[in-house]
C-alpha cells in the first residue's frame, strides 16, 4: 500500500527496472498454476520438517527474507512496467484475484524466487528413505516445483529478470545468515526492529500527507525516530548474537549505583522505555491482583550467618518492608522501628547482585532505605545478562569471579564484625543478605542464584530442582535456559579446582 501511494503522490520515486531481455519474455497465462504453488509449499514446509531444528532454521530463513525484502521495498520501490491484458480462458479468475492481492509494486526482490530456494533447500533432505529412488524422485519434484514457482514470476507478468535475480541474490544471502543466527531472539529483535522502522516511517509518511504544510518536517522526523529504532533493535541483536556477552560490557553500561549511563541511554532508549514499562505494569497488575499486599519472598539461609533471596527490580515504595522482613524478619517497618536499640554488636550487610541488563538497579533506593532503617552497608554487584539469554551463554569463569567477589566481601565483613567485638566475643554478630535482582520475572535471579548455591555446596545436582520448586514454585526454569551441563560443572567446581588427596 505505502507504494501505491508513493507513486499516486510522487510517481517518479518508483523506480523501473525493465531490461531489453524483459521484452523478449513471452506471457503464458497457464503459469498462474505454479504461482499459486508458492503460498502451498510455504504452509506445508511447516508440516513437513521432522525436527525443531529443522523448525527453527526454515522459520529464521522465511523470516530474514522477508524482513530484508519489506526493507528493500522501502528504500527501493520499483513498479512492474508492462501493461498484462487480462486472459479470455480458464485462467482469467486467477489473473482478477491476483489482480486484488497483488498489486504491480514490490517488485526487487521477488520473494516469490527467494521463497522457492529457501524452501528447496531447507526441504531438501527431507524425504529420508533407503530406497534411493524414492530420495531421488521426491527431489527431482521439489525441484520442478520450486524451478517453475521462480519461472512463473517472469511468465506471469508479475517481475522482470533483475527482480528475479534480486529474489535469488537475496535466498544465498540469507542461507549464509542464517547458518549463523544463534537463536530466536536474534530473530525476534531484528524483525521488532525493522517492523518498527516500517510502521513509523510508513505512518510518518502519510501523516505528512494529510498536512501538506509541514510534509517534509514530519516524514524526515518520522524516518530519524525510525531509523534510530531500527539502529538500537539491530545493535540489542547484535549482542544476543555474541556467543559471549558478558565478556563485553559495551551494551549496557551501568554506574557504580546501579544506574543506566547516558552513552547506553543514547543506544538503548527504546528498548530500555519497553522494558521500563514492563517493569511499571507487571508490578502494577501484580499489586492490583495481589489487592495492594506486598508479596515478601522469604530469604533462604546459607548458613547461621548468610542468607540469599532471588527477587525482581523492587519498587521504591516497597523496599522498606522487603528490606525489614529481610534483615529482621518483619513485615512492616513500624515493627521493625522498635529494633532500634539493638546492640552495637549485631552487623548486616547486603550485597546485591545486579542481573537486569536492560533496566537500572533499585541499588540506590535499597541503600537510602537501609540507612533509614539501620545503617547497614550496601555492596553492588553487576553480571548484565539478557533478557531470556541462557545461562551457559556466561562463561564459567565470570560467575566464579562474581561469586569469590561475594564471598570476599562477606568475609571482609565478617573480620571486622568480629575485631570490633573482640571483646565480647559474640557470636552470630553479622548478618549478609545477598539479593539477585532481575528485571520483572525471576528466571535470571533464581537461576544465577540456584548457580551460587551450587558453587557453596549448599545445593546438588540431585535436588536442586526439588529446591526451586519448593522455594519458587512459580519459576519456570526450561532445561535450555539452566543447562544441565552447567549445573553439573558449577557443582562440581570446587572438587576439581580443590582435588582431595590421599
Amino acid at each position: 500500500m505505502y507504494s501505491v501511494s508513493l507513486y499516486e503522490v510522487a510517481p517518479s520515486s518508483i523506480h523501473n527496472l525493465a531490461t531489453p531481455f524483459d521484452s523478449a519474455i513471452p506471457f503464458i497465462p497457464a503459469m498462474i498454476v505454479p504461482y499459486s504453488w508458492s503460498l502451498i509449499l510455504f504452509v506445508v514446509s511447516f508440516f513437513l520438517v521432522r525436527t525443531s531444528t529443522q523448525l527453527s532454521l526454515l522459520s529464521y530463513r522465511l523470516i530474514l527474507a522477508t524482513i530484508f525484502a519489506c526493507l528493500i521495498f522501502y528504500f527501493y520501490p520499483a513498479r512492474f512496467s508492462f501493461n498484462r491484458l487480462p486472459p479470455n480462458d480458464w485462467t482469467q479468475f486467477g489473473y482478477q484475484f491476483l489482480q486484488l492481492v497483488d498489486k504491480p509494486f514490490n517488485q526487487l526482490p521477488s520473494l516469490h524466487v527467494s521463497y522457492a530456494i529457501l524452501l528447496g533447500v531447507s526441504l531438501w533432505d527431507i524425504a529420508g528413505s533407503e530406497k534411493s529412488w524414492v530420495s531421488g524422485a521426491y527431489r527431482l519434484l521439489l525441484t520442478g516445483i520450486c524451478t517453475l514457482i521462480a519461472l512463473s514470476t517472469v511468465l506471469t507478468y508479475q517481475h522482470h529478470l533483475l527482480d528475479m535475480l534480486g529474489g535469488a541474490v537475496l535466498a544465498v544471502l540469507v542461507l549464509m545468515l542464517s547458518n549463523r543466527i544463534r537463536n530466536a531472539l536474534v530473530i525476534k529483535y531484528l524483525a521488532v526492529g525493522s517492523i518498527g522502522f516500517l510502521l513509523i516511517a510508513i505512518g510518518g509518511f502519510y501523516f505528512a500527507n494529510m498536512s501538506m504544510r509541514v510534509s517534509e518536517v514530519v516524514e524526515n522526523l518520522a524516518i530519524i525516530i525510525a531509523a534510530y529504532w531500527l539502529i538500537s533493535f539491530t545493535m540489542l541483536a547484535c549482542a544476543y548474537q555474541q556467543a559471549k556477552p558478558i565478556q563485553d560490557t559495551r551494551w549496557f553500561q551501568k554506574s557504580n549505583s546501579g544506574r543506566l549511563t547516558l552513552y547506553t541511554w543514547m543506544k538503548f532508549a527504546p528498548i530500555i522505555f519497553i522494558y521500563n514499562s514492563m517493569s511499571f505494569l507487571g508490578q502494577w497488575y501484580f499489586k492490583v491482583t495481589s489487592r495492594g499486599q506486598i508479596h515478601l519472598l522469604t530469604p533462604y539461609a546459607i548458613n547461621d550467618r548468610v542468607k540469599v533471596v532471588a527477587s525482581p527490580r523492587l519498587r521504591q515504595a516497597d523496599l522498606h518492608s522487603h528490606l525489614a522482613y529481610w534483615l529482621f524478619g518483619y513485615d512492616s517497618l513500624e515493627r521493625s522501628r522498635s529494633l532500634e536499640k539493638l546492640p552495637p554488636s549485631v552487623h548486616y550487610q547486603i550485597i546485591v547482585i545486579d542481573l537486569a541488563a536492560e533496566i537500572s538497579s533499585h541499588v540506590y533506593h535499597l541503600e537510602a532505605a537501609a540507612n533509614g532503617i539501620i545503617k547497614t552497608p550496601v555492596h553492588y554487584l553487576y553480571l548484565p545478562l539478557l533478557d531470556l539469554q541462557p545461562l551457559s551463554d556466561v562463561l564459567l569463569k565470570d560467575y566464579i569471579d562474581l561469586f569469590k567477589r561475594i564471598d570476599a566481601l562477606t568475609q571482609s565483613a565478617e573480620t571486622r564484625a568480629i575485631t570490633a567485638n573482640s571483646d565480647s566475643h559474640i557470636e552470630n554478630s553479622l548478618t549478609t543478605i545477598i539479593n539477585f535482582h532481575c528485571v520483572m520475572g525471576l528466571s535470571r535471579s533464581i537461576g544465577v542464584q540456584v548457580l551460587y548455591l551450587l558453587y557453596c555446596g549448599t545445593l546438588t545436582i540431585h535436588d536442586y530442582q526439588s529446591w526451586i520448586e519448593q522455594h519458587y514454585p512459580h519459576a519456570h526454569l526450561k532445561g535450555a535456559y539452566l543447562p544441565q551441563s552447567l549445573v553439573e560443572i558449577m557443582a562440581d567446581y570446587k572438587s576439581i579446582e580443590y582435588p582431595t588427596t590421599h
